[in-house]
């Protein structure tokens, strides 16, 4: 699988699975623009990336906010003069049930999640359309698409929104050369994860019977993937959702009676 010459952007990438994608992108061949909220960490990936011989660029916004999904895109294409690959990883998690969930969880994580998504995806397609090239995007789903899991309805319910948004750009865009797939991970060592994790080893034990394969992922294991779907390998692939979850989805999960 190789990127050279091709332009991407990676959001949430200061830190988990983003990262791990910035860096495999990168070691691809791919100038990655590394786009996060949180600016240290986004530097720390370029310094990574560059440091590793790549070419990355660190760019700090909040795409909850749709002027700075926007000037992300377009500072990319400012920077390398086009864009060719978007991955859409930027998310929140809110571990709240829907009675404790407030007005402004709901706003957050809605905002980031879903509306981010959406606008970076629009604002990418716009790019490809000028180029007249193509292009892919790549959007982070879950397994929560597909299976609720306690505690975290809002981030659930972005998560399905973003499986049904990946099938409806692909039917919308694929004529015009662009693919749009999305990937589902189970459980994945990730700061998304960390409070979670540190209540215990045992906590992290029992993540990994949920998975047919018997422990949680690690990001590069998703970034791998990742790095495939974008490519010119994959590329009668459009509209698909793949799971990435060490067999979480076989159905396994439910059988055990495994309860976090």
């Amino acid at each position: 699988m190789r990127l050279e010459n091709r332009v991407a952007v990676v959001t949430g990438a200061g830190s988990g699975i983003g990262r791990a994608t910035a860096v495999r992108l990168a070691q691809a061949g791919a100038r990655v623009a590394v786009v996060d909220i949180h600016a240290e960490n986004a530097r720390d990936t370029t310094e990574m990336i560059e440091q590793a011989g790549g070419t990355a660029r660190t760019i700090q916004a909040d795409l909850a906010q749709v002027s700075e999904t926007e000037r992300a895109i377009a500072e990319v294409v400012r920077r390398w003069g086009q864009l060719d690959i978007l991955v859409n990883n930027a998310a929140v998690m809110i571990e709240k049930g829907i009675v404790d969930t407030t007005e402004a969880d709901w706003d957050r994580i809605v905002s980031v999640n879903l509306k981010g998504t959406f606008f970076c995806a629009k604002y990418a397609i716009q790019q490809f359309r000028q180029q007249g090239t193509g292009g892919n995007i790549l959007n982070m789903a879950s397994v929560n698409s597909f299976y609720a899991e306690g505690g975290i309805a809002a981030y659930a319910m972005t998560k399905g929104g973003i499986a049904q948004l990946t099938r409806a750009l692909a039917i919308d865009h694929s004529a015009e050369g662009i693919r749009v797939n999305a990937i589902c991970p189970g459980w994945i060592e990730t700061p998304l994860n960390a409070n979670f994790f540190a209540q215990g080893p045992h906590v992290r034990e029992q993540a990994g019977r949920l998975h047919a394969i018997g422990r949680i992922g690690q990001p590069e294991e998703v970034a791998d993937a990742v790095a495939y779907l974008v490519s010119d390998e994959a590329s009668f692939i459009t509209g698909a959702l793949l799971t990435v979850d060490g067999g979480f989805s076989a159905g396994l999960a439910p059988a055990l009676g495994v309860v976090l």
